[in-house]
């Protein structure tokens, strides 16, 4: 092809004068060269733009996809602890009314006919879920965990409150073996024998309230452990100075001894 030269001629219509061009036939072969390249370069871009505004599309699609995915789950979160705390509630009350050992229907619903929990005395904190109003914060839930306001054993006063008198606490007459449950949550600050007292659990609700459960049969929890309100930490006994199974329960608010009765209605 050496040597060799195309020409080109250009013919306007208006005029009579023919432009004419020499190209060699090195030249006119980069220029096809050079097409072909821009051709293909062109489909390449157009390819990938075509990729990419669709990686784009994809990326919106997935974003609100994974927000409405983000809402729904945080949906479930708060649907699973609305669940959680209403099996936690309903655990309590069966521990509290001794239904999963109490075969006794008089007993249960004596306690139920004297509608011992509607009552709200001058000094008691009322546990409110807000079954319809809403739900409490997890910091004022967390509070009211930590109030001993919950029936520590099924049973009847035996003994009341009385300064006068020395008796510093409550007695429950109930039947040997059964359930005593932590009036409030917090830290079992001592689990053991205390001289007439006998077996004697201790929990400090880290809020100025402390409780004792004393004269137990036996005790089921330990120096140290973390109790939820409504936990069962041992059995009715007759241990230390004592003539009959009952639970002598006492309750004090930042050293000074209370009446349980103020915040328990029987």
């Amino acid at each position: 092809m050496k040597g060799k030269y195309y020409t080109i001629q250009i013919i306007p219509e208006d005029s009579k004068e023919i432009k004419k061009y020499r190209v060699s036939t090195r030249w006119w072969l980069f220029l096809k060269i050079f097409l072909v390249l821009l051709i293909i370069a062109s489909g390449v871009l157009i390819y990938n733009a075509g990729r990419i505004g669709k990686i784009v599309v994809q990326y919106e699609t997935m974003r609100t996809a994974n927000a409405q995915l983000a809402k729904q789950n945080a949906n479930y979160e708060e649907l699973f602890s609305r669940i959680d705390s209403l099996w936690v509630l309903e655990e309590r009350i069966q521990n509290i009314l001794g239904t999963f050992i109490e075969n006794d229907s008089n007993k249960i619903n004596s306690l139920i006919d004297k509608n011992r929990f509607a009552h709200t005395p001058s000094e008691k904190i009322n546990v409110d879920y807000e079954g319809i109003h809403g739900w409490k914060s997890m910091e004022e839930r967390s509070r009211l965990e930590h109030i001993p306001n919950v029936i520590p054993v099924v049973g009847i006063v035996s003994k009341k409150f009385s300064e006068e008198n020395d008796h510093l606490g409550t007695d429950f007459s109930a039947q040997s073996g059964d359930p005593v449950f932590a009036s409030g949550s917090g830290i079992v600050e001592f689990a053991g024998q205390k001289d007439e007292l006998g077996n004697t659990v201790v929990i400090d609700h880290q809020n100025g309230y402390v409780t004792s459960y004393s004269h137990l049969r036996d005790i089921r929890t330990r120096k140290g452990r973390s109790i939820g309100k409504g936990e069962i930490i041992g059995t009715v006994g007759n241990t230390g100075n004592s003539s009959a199974p009952h639970l002598h329960y006492s309750i004090t608010k930042d050293g000074r001894e209370m009446d349980p009765e103020d915040f328990i209605n029987y």
